[in-house]
């Protein structure tokens, strides 16, 4: 499987309309399409997918703390199990680590098991569980990896 990945600001218009798409598709609270525009102003947001975008995966570098911190992961219903998200993070890792990156934080809804299995199966840890942190009232893991 082929992996891209590039700056959020570098992406064709077609790709990036895919890329809102599947947002809106997976997640219960996507990204508005101001919430796109303005990320696409700033360089650090790097964003990893398949060559069919059926999913991505989406960081905010912090280069000054060597930081690359998981904003988004998603994987279409019909691709799941396929092993696609652990693909989208090695490409991801393999590529900070030769930027000098030296970790990945994010966060998790508590009671999202699937996506905790995979960042577990990935390295990550649960450093803290933040109360409430999710706009629903949900809590949140959060999660770091060191690369």
């Amino acid at each position: 499987m082929i992996i891209k990945g590039q700056k959020l600001s570098e992406v064709d218009h077609k790709t990036l309309e895919n890329l809102k798409a599947l947002d809106r598709a997976q997640f219960p609270f996507p990204w508005s399409e101001k919430s796109w525009e303005q990320a696409q102003l700033v360089d650090e947001y790097i964003v990893f997918y398949n060559v069919d975008v059926t999913c991505f995966c989406l960081f905010l570098m912090s280069p000054l703390e060597k930081l690359a911190h998981l904003l988004k992961i998603t994987v279409s219903q019909s691709d799941r199990g396929k092993g696609l998200g652990k693909e989208l993070l090695r490409s991801a890792f393999v590529q900070f680590r030769v930027q000098g990156f030296e970790r990945s934080i994010l966060e998790v809804e508590t009671l999202n098991a699937p996506a905790i299995a995979l960042y577990e199966r990935c390295g990550f840890k649960k450093i803290h569980l933040h109360k409430k942190f999710y706009s629903n009232g949900a809590d949140a893991h959060i999660m770091e990896i060191y690369l």
